[in-house]
């Protein structure tokens, strides 16, 4: 073994922690508590207030323990919306999306190249869109005399107040799908070819091949898309919002709307507040596991590198 092999293969010592590196980390750490704890922090406190948006307590409110957290256990409603919830963040966003933009990453590389790229850019420009645009637009598509209930042959049909849930999930899979599209884009080009044709000589089915070698060698991307679109769906208010307001009878009542509507409808802040936190801690398990399912897939991407460097 050469000297130069030798030298590469020593691991360097590891540092210890330095002082000094709290001085250049205070600027981006004063950030984050003023931007994000502080606020944070404040908004788990009202929750345990009485804080109202009109009337005597919105002046003079006082700490009241966990009244609100026992009147939301008690609250029939939020369990529905926590449903409703789940349902439109994970059929929509960590199965629509990511489904829509495997498909369309995949049409992509094996379709024509024109309606590939038609396609393509299409994706794009509907994910680069302002939620208040494509609510509106899919509002005026779906309600009555709208192009779907036409195309559908029920031309006075509301399509979208007789499948509220259906309606706004599609929308938010025709918004999100273009950032998985991107990212599945990505991931088929390190797909390796010598493969693909090793396995199309032994007579392997496309089935087969997509099974067997392409999807497997997609799981790290399927995982991270599906907790992005997991993300990008919860904050996503401004859809629901516009399109159905959370109705009919509650039917898109999202955690995010039903917040709001208790806050700033009811006048109940610590009530909506409460709410809120809710939101903040399941978005932060979803965040808490994208980071543990990332780091894990780059060690089993590294162990599995080392082996195939010490097999050669």
């Amino acid at each position: 073994m050469s000297d130069a092999n030798v030298f590469l293969g020593r691991r360097l010592p590891s540092r210890g922690f330095e002082a000094a590196s709290l001085v250049f980390m205070s600027p981006a750490g004063l950030l984050l508590f003023a931007l994000f704890l502080a606020p944070v922090g404040y908004s788990f406190y009202l929750g345990l207030t009485n804080l109202q948006l009109i009337g005597p307590n919105s002046v003079n409110f006082h700490f009241t323990g966990l009244f609100n957290v026992q009147a939301m256990l008690r609250d029939r409603e939020f369990y529905h919306s926590l449903w409703v919830t789940l349902l439109f963040v994970v059929g929509s966003g960590a199965i629509g999306s990511t489904a829509g933009g495997l498909a369309l990453a995949m049409l992509i590389q094996k379709g024509h190249r024109v309606l590939g790229g038609v396609v393509g850019g299409a994706a794009m420009l509907a994910c680069t869109l302002p939620p208040v645009t494509v609510a509106v637009m899919w509002k005026a598509t779906t309600i009555a005399d709208g192009i779907f209930p036409f195309l559908l042959g029920m031309p006075k049909v509301e399509v979208l107040y007789t499948y509220p849930m259906t309606v706004v999930s599609v929308a938010n899979v025709w918004w999100l799908c273009g950032l998985s599209m991107l990212m599945f884009s990505a991931a088929l080009r390190n797909i390796s070819n010598e493969m693909i044709e090793a396995a199309i000589m032994e007579r392997a089915t496309s089935i087969q091949r997509f099974f067997r070698i392409i999807l497997p060698s997609l799981r790290p991307t399927i995982v991270t898309s599906a907790l992005l679109m997991c993300l990008l769906s919860f904050g996503n208010f401004t859809l629901v919002f516009l399109m159905t307001g959370g109705g009919p009878a509650n039917a898109t009542n999202i955690l995010p709307l039903y917040s709001y509507m208790q806050g700033f409808t009811f006048h109940r802040l610590a009530f909506g507040a409460m709410l809120g936190n809710v939101i903040v801690l399941m978005s932060a398990l979803l965040g808490l596991s994208f980071v543990l399912i990332s780091s894990y897939s780059a060690r089993r991407q590294s162990t599995l590198t080392k082996l195939g460097s010490s097999d050669e």
